[in-house]
């Protein structure tokens, strides 16, 4: 049910976006087969897109955390200011809906309930609703779980690992780390990506510093181990299975240490990722990987690259040739709500311009530590 407010607030919030007034129909660069209109129309359909989304109470109940940050960080990272404006208002209503929702810490929280609470907590406090006795719970509640608990490995103590098992793929039952055939059925099981549990060891501690509760080690903890995950293997024709596991830890890695697109970083900070996402972002048009181009442009764009690189240019055209009708990115076809939004949601991430708040890491003890042996 929805309350009197919000339905006040929802034909406002719903009302198409108005391009903005810089955006006319003019090429994006010389030759450009798409005008500054174009790709102000796409970023504004997707962006309605994920509002409609995000109002459905199963998708928010489901994936709201991560929805918040979605608004959010389009909020304080674009340039434009209506879509700011805009985004800061879907994101204010959809906080206040998810503080009221989540008023406790459920007493069986494991580690991805915590870090899923933690996650949704800082966008609210970072949009005017703090829950300070809800933060005391989630402090008590982190403190009771081990490092392996976040984040199936203890990074103070040993590299990233490449033994922890996926989930069974027969009776969808998890199983102890070094398992190689599922306890319950006997099915062989698959590793996880080493890549993969390091892009979610990132983006956990990320959160844990920077709401100010330790999920299981530090942010510096593991970017101790980023030396030892280089040299990243590229797509090799695909051949490389964990390619894309391997991107999204490298877009993980600048998106945690420029604070999800806050802050310009220098090549010379991150030499190896730099590069790795210049050398493989055509790949992405290969694979038609709308969702992951996203991540290339947004990142290179934090080392400086502007659309007047070839590659920017490429990305941004392929980007809007491949937005659906329903103003999302992605498989439209597909039940997952989470490569639904998150496909759009990168995708207005690699279009937009962005209000850069100086050349900064988030966590400066952190870099020294990501570049040790580089």
């Amino acid at each position: 049910m929805l309350s009197r407010r919000t339905l006040l607030l929802a034909p406002a919030l719903l009302a198409p976006m108005l391009l903005p007034r810089s955006a006319e129909a003019r090429p994006l660069w010389p030759g450009a087969r798409y005008t500054d209109a174009d790709r102000a129309q796409a970023i504004r359909r997707g962006l309605r897109f994920l509002h409609r989304l995000a109002m459905k109470p199963k998708n928010f109940a489901e994936h709201g955390d991560d929805l918040l940050w979605c608004f959010y960080t389009i909020s304080i990272t674009a340039a434009d200011p209506e879509l700011k404006d805009r985004a800061w208002q879907i994101g204010k209503e959809r906080a206040q809906y998810w503080r009221r929702k989540n008023t406790t810490v459920p007493a069986d929280a494991d580690g991805d309930d915590l870090t899923k609470l933690v996650s949704g907590a800082l966008s609210a406090d970072r949009m005017g609703l703090r829950d300070d006795r809800m933060k005391e719970q989630l402090q008590r509640a982190a403190a009771r779980l081990s490092a392996e608990q976040f984040l199936q490995f203890d990074p103070t103590k040993e590299p990233v690992p490449s033994d922890v098992p996926e989930t069974c793929t027969k009776c969808d039952n998890e199983n102890p780390r070094g398992t190689r055939i599922c306890r319950t059925c006997g099915t062989k099981l698959e590793m996880t990506s080493p890549y993969e549990v390091l892009c979610d060891a990132l983006i956990t501690t990320y959160f844990g510093d920077t709401y100010g509760i330790r999920l299981g080690a530090s942010f510096a903890d593991v970017t101790q181990w980023l030396p030892r995950m280089r040299p990243y293997r590229g797509y090799e024709n695909g051949n490389n299975k964990d390619f894309t596991t391997t991107v999204y830890a490298v877009t993980h890695v600048i998106y945690t240490l420029n604070d999800y697109g806050a802050y310009r970083l220098r090549p010379e900070w991150l030499p190896q990722e730099y590069e790795f996402l210049q050398a493989n972002l055509r790949h992405m048009i290969a694979i038609n990987d709308p969702e992951t181009m996203g991540e290339f442009l947004d990142t290179l764009k934090s080392f400086g690259l502007t659309e007047a690189d070839p590659l920017i240019q490429t990305g941004i055209a392929f980007i809007l040739s491949r937005q659906d009708v329903d103003g999302s990115w992605g498989d439209a076809g597909d039940r997952d709500v989470y490569h639904r939004y998150h496909s759009t949601w990168t995708a207005i991430n690699g279009l937009m311009d962005y209000a850069w708040q100086g050349e900064k890491v988030t966590f400066p003890e952190a870099l020294p530590r990501a570049q040790a042996g580089s």
